[in-house]
C-alpha cells in the first residue's frame, strides 16, 4: 500500500469528508506520474480504508463490454450495425427487436426499457442478479413496448449492456467474466480485478459497501433497495492502480487484440446525453455518449452507481489526467468531487 499526497486535493478532499462523509479510495495522475492517491473513511467498522482496497465501480464496467465487443468485430465475428436477433442466443430473440442493431445497444438508443427495481421473481442478494433473474429480466423486456424506435434518442438503459454480456458469451462460448478476465485483465496486468458474476468469492479485505445514517452518525451497510446489477452492465470490482492501469488503453490507444481504429470508433461521441438526468457534464463541450463511455471534447468518462458504493472517472486525452474517485458510500455525490478534482488540474 502506498499513498501520495497533494496539497490541493488533501484539502479539497478534507472539505468532502467534512460536508459528506467521504468515504473510499481517490487516485489522480499526470502524465503517468501520481499527483494524489490516498483512501478515506471507514473499511467496516474498525478498519480505515486503504488505498489497496478493491472496490466495486458498478457502470464503469460498460467500456470493458464495449471493448470486447469491440475485439469480436474485429475479428469479424459480428458487425456493429447488425441486428442484435441475429447475434443473441435463439432464446432470446424478440421479433419487436428486429430493428435494433449492435450500436443501438452500445450508445444506449435502443429504446429497450430497463429493468425495475423490484420484481416478483427476482432473487437478488445484496444487489446482485444472476441466472434466472438476469432471464426473468430479458424475458420481460422482450413481450414490453420500446420506449422509441431504434436510434431516435437516448434513454440509458442497464438491458442493453446485459444483451451484450450475452452476444460475447454465445459468440466466444465463454461466460463473460471469463472471458473479460482472459482478454483484457490478464494482459494489462490488471490481477487484483474480477468480474462479480455467480461464481464470485470475496476477498477477506475488500471494501465492504456502506451509506451515511444521520441518525447513527456513522457509516453503516448499505441495505437499500436499488436496481440490481448483472455482471456485463456493472460487475467490475477493482483497484484504483488496477483502474489506471485500463487508462493505459486510451493514453497509448493500444490494446492486444484490439486496432486503435476500433478504439476510435468506440470513444467516437454518437448521441448527447440525457442531460436532466447528468446535469453539468459538459465539462469541455457537449456531453455525448460513445460505446459504453461518456464524451465532452477530449475527456472520457462515466459513474458507476450500485448497491454500496459510487465511482466516477474522468480521463483528458489531450492533458492525459486522470482523476479516479472510488466510494464505498452512496451517499457522496462522485460527480461533483470527481469535477471538483478535475477543476484543480485542468489546464485547458
Amino acid at each position: 500500500m502506498s499513498e501520495k499526497l497533494d496539497d490541493n486535493a488533501e484539502a479539497f478532499l478534507r472539505e468532502m469528508v467534512a460536508s459528506e462523509h467521504f468515504s473510499g479510495v481517490v487516485l489522480v495522475t499526470s502524465r503517468e506520474r501520481t499527483v494524489h492517491k490516498r483512501a478515506y473513511g471507514p473499511s467496516g467498522k474498525v478498519q480505515p480504508n486503504r488505498t489497496d482496497r478493491r472496490l466495486h465501480v458498478g457502470s464503469l464496467t460498460k467500456q470493458f463490454t464495449a471493448v470486447a465487443i469491440m475485439q469480436l468485430v474485429e475479428t469479424g465475428a459480428i458487425k456493429l450495425d447488425e441486428p442484435i436477433n441475429a447475434l443473441l442466443p435463439e432464446t432470446y430473440r424478440a421479433r419487436i427487436w428486429s430493428e435494433i442493431s449492435l450500436s443501438h445497444l452500445l450508445t444506449h438508443t435502443s429504446g429497450i426499457p430497463d429493468y425495475a427495481v423490484v420484481r416478483e421473481y427476482y432473487d437478488v442478494v445484496d444487489g446482485w442478479a444472476f441466472s434466472a433473474t438476469i432471464d426473468g429480466m430479458i424475458r420481460e423486456a422482450m413481450g414490453s413496448p420500446l420506449n422509441f424506435a431504434p436510434g431516435a434518442r437516448f434513454q440509458y438503459s442497464n438491458i442493453g449492456f446485459t444483451l451484450l454480456g450475452k452476444i460475447i458469451e454465445h459468440g466466444t462460448g465463454r461466460r463473460y467474466g471469463d472471458y473479460i478476465r482472459q482478454e483484457l485483465l490478464d494482459p494489462l496486468g490488471m490481477a487484483d480485478s474480477e468480474i462479480h458474476d455467480e461464481g464470485f468469492r470475496s476477498r477477506p479485505d475488500d471494501a465492504p459497501g456502506l451509506r451515511w445514517d444521520d441518525s447513527a452518525c456513522g457509516h453503516v451497510a448499505d441495505d437499500i433497495v436499488s436496481l440490481p446489477v448483472t455482471p456485463a452492465d456493472g460487475g467490475l470490482v477493482t483497484t484504483a492502480d488496477d483502474f489506471a492501469r485500463w487508462v493505459s488503453v486510451y493514453r497509448r490507444m493500444a490494446l492486444p487484440e484490439l486496432t486503435k481504429p476500433s478504439l476510435e470508433r468506440m470513444l467516437q461521441p454518437v448521441v448527447p446525453i440525457d442531460a436532466t438526468r447528468w446535469p453539468g457534464r459538459d465539462l469541455r463541450g457537449p456531453a455525448c455518449y460513445g460505446f459504453g463511455v461518456m464524451r465532452s471534447g477530449d475527456l472520457i468518462m462515466h459513474e458507476g452507481s450500485i448497491v454500496g458504493f459510487r465511482s466516477y472517472f474522468i480521463y483528458s486525452l489531450n492533458d492525459d489526467l486522470l482523476i479516479a474517485v472510488f466510494s464505498n458510500n452512496t451517499a457522496n455525490d462522485v460527480f461533483r468531487i470527481a469535477a471538483g478534482l478535475f477543476g484543480l488540474y485542468d489546464r485547458a
